[in-house]
């Protein structure tokens, strides 16, 4: 699983508040700057294309929470175990104890950071 982009958020990771956005899907994920729109951002195996024509979900993410939209070809089930690989990455490591919610439900509890 590739990982695109992580040293574009490296900085605001130290930011009490941050907001960035990513892309995922089986092939891996890419994460950049809220200014840019999901589609205007793609990797070789990584499209995310409006109503469900690409082959990637979009998502947002800040402290403590990532949130995935609607994409017709990902049920809950394959977005939950896409979720569990990307936390399992080292370069997810700063989010492994997020909330992570699709389409507004959450699939993975935020774990309570002691």
């Amino acid at each position: 699983m590739h990982v695109y982009g992580r040293e574009s958020i490296d900085t605001q990771l130290h930011e009490k508040s941050y907001l960035f956005k990513i892309t995922a899907n089986d092939h891996g994920l890419i994460l950049f700057p809220r200014e840019t729109e999901h589609e205007e951002i793609s990797e070789e195996d990584i499209h995310y294309v409006p109503d469900s024509k690409g082959d990637a979900i979009a998502g947002i993410v800040k402290p403590g929470h990532i949130e995935f939209r609607h994409h017709n070809d990902f049920s809950d089930e394959r977005v939950h175990l896409l979720i569990e690989r990307i936390l399992a990455l080292p370069e997810m490591a700063f989010a492994k104890d997020f909330e992570i919610t699709y389409q507004g439900r959450v699939l993975i509890p935020r774990k309570d950071v002691e």
